[in-house]
């Protein structure tokens, strides 16, 4: 037998390829990038995401009048909590990967150093950024599509929800670079949802400027503003957060041991962005201030305005597209009165709320308070040539809008009282408007049933979002209100239109429209507990 040949040079020594960390690292990236995407956290986040809204469009149980200005930020602290959080859990299981199965050894013998392995967790999260920004733009496209949609949506707003899932991403590598336990990264968000919800009670002590220092600023309860009065920093915010986003992709670089010149600069301007940023959005809004102050006080400055047969509807811009469901609502009053009534011409004017009770420094306000609103309601109202408007505001689609706009305009044709009713409303003109409202369209009818169901004493026709003015009707009355809604509108419009004079009386009393009608009325409450009539 011959002895096989045995090559005895040594061994040639393999010098690192040029590129080839940057391939590598490409190619890791791309690796856990479709862990990530397929990782049950993500997946899940990304159901509950979208699932209700799916849900409520393919049922027809979504919002039917969507305001875009309000619905591209509404949906942002759940994205952060759920996709964000997502990002952040499943990106620092991925890095730990290697320590939670004893193989920290193994990587010793790549040829990717740590920075570059790290450089590749951070672009893979990428790709979810992608997804966050088409569920939220699929979102906004199908809301917009809606032929009752209201306003324009930001595109900083927008651009917010992969903004915000690439930070929390990229704080989920930091995290597991930092502390090698995958506890920590759960906590974090633990953490960051409790500072978000903490900061939407109005009694935490700077909570108007410090919720802007959080990846989302969530409104307490968000005031529905035409969008050239907003005066939401989302530009500068949007900058806060990718400046965020870039110091937490460089510090976790950093603590891989990565050191450069370049990796310096990229960290100055990554802080740079965002404490200039951070600093902007605090910045007093003077400009927004006065434009919406001036559209509180004197809204007809603002608006178009449309008349259809005796009725003229104003409203700011972004909602004109309300006008014909606020029409439907009021030929469903119209159609129950006499017709010379029915004729008689007046106007639909939107108004928006002011300041919120507690930026305004205090909780409610007086009657005298509301009545001097009202009064300057009417005279800016009679200056701009629409005396007797109704007053409707900036939510639409809800039980409580639409019947809080029908007892209001059902209020006006029986009293003309003009705008701003307030006060409560006693006896068989009670049961009058309360019965004209909630038989306007099925909606109303549902409407009523919600907040009867809910209300305690009587309901309010109001619109709490205001603060102002609004008109009641005690349980007493409403009690007979919801015995003629459930009888035949026809038949109980024929009894209302010939004893109209009797039951649109201030003095007739509820009695009365027992007697005429044939149901029974409760007996009147004890005199400490009944309602002082004031409408």
């Amino acid at each position: 037998m011959s002895a096989a040949a045995v090559d005895t040079r040594p061994a040639a020594t393999h010098a690192p390829v040029p590129g080839t960390p940057r391939r590598a690292m490409l190619a890791l990236a791309r690796f856990e990038a479709t862990r990530l995407l397929r990782h049950p956290l993500v997946i899940l986040a990304a159901l509950l995401f979208i699932g209700p809204w799916a849900a409520g469009q393919l049922t027809g149980t979504g919002d039917r009048h969507p305001v875009l200005q309000d619905a591209d930020t509404s949906p942002q602290l759940v994205a952060m909590l759920l996709l964000g959080g997502a990002a952040m859990v499943a990106a620092n299981l991925a890095v730990l990967r290697a320590h939670r199965h004893h193989a920290d050894a193994l990587l010793d013998v790549l040829v990717l150093p740590d920075p570059w392995r790290t450089g590749g967790f951070l672009l893979a999260v990428l790709p979810l950024g992608a997804v966050a920004a088409a569920l939220a733009g699929l979102r906004i496209a199908v809301l917009a599509a809606a032929p009752a949609a209201a306003g324009r949506p930001s595109p900083w707003e927008l651009l917010l929800y992969p903004a915000v899932v690439l930070l929390l991403g990229a704080a989920g590598v930091l995290l597991a670079r930092l502390v090698r336990s995958v506890i920590f990264a759960p906590l974090a968000l633990l953490g960051l949802a409790v500072a978000s919800f903490g900061l939407l009670l109005p009694t935490t002590p700077g909570q108007s400027w410090l919720r802007w220092l959080l990846p989302v600023a969530a409104e307490p309860e968000p005031l529905r503003l035409p969008v050239d009065l907003m005066s939401r920093p989302a530009g500068r915010h949007l900058a806060y957060v990718c400046g965020l986003a870039v110091l937490a992709a460089v510090s976790a670089l950093a603590a891989s041991g990565a050191r450069s010149r370049r990796l310096t600069a990229v960290a100055a301007a990554g802080l740079s962005v965002a404490v200039l940023a951070g600093s902007a959005q605090l910045l007093p809004h003077d400009a927004a201030d006065k434009a919406r102050t001036a559209a509180v006080e004197r809204p007809a400055e603002f608006q178009t305005c449309r008349r259809l047969d005796t009725v003229t509807y104003c409203a700011f811009p972004d909602f004109t597209p309300w006008i014909g469901a606020w029409d439907t609502v009021v030929r469903g009053v119209l159609r129950r009165v006499p017709e010379d009534l029915a004729r008689q011409p007046f106007a639909v004017r939107q108004r928006i709320a002011g300041e919120r009770p507690w930026e305004a420094g205090g909780t409610t306000s007086s009657r005298e308070e509301r009545a001097a609103l009202a009064e300057s309601w009417r005279r800016a109202d009679a200056a701009a040539g629409t005396p007797r408007a109704v007053v409707v505001g900036t939510s639409w689609g809800d039980g409580r809008s639409e019947i809080s706009f029908a007892g209001s305009v059902a209020y006006e044709v029986v009293t003309h009282a003009g705008a701003a009713a307030d006060g409560v409303v006693c006896g068989a003109r009670a049961v009058l408007v309360g019965w004209l409202a909630g038989q306007s369209t099925v909606e109303t009818t549902a409407g009523l049933r919600e907040v009867d169901a809910n209300s305690s004493g009587g309901v309010s026709f109001g619109d709490p979002r205001f603060g102002t003015p609004g008109m009641t009707v005690p349980d007493r009355e409403m009690a007979v209100v919801r015995a003629l809604l459930r009888r035949p509108g026809d038949q109980v419009a024929a009894t209302v239109l010939a004893s109209w004079a009797e039951l649109s009386a201030a003095t007739t009393p509820t009695e009365r429209v027992g007697d005429l009608f044939g149901v029974a009325v409760p007996p009147p409450v004890p005199e400490h507990e009944r309602m002082v009539c004031t409408a």
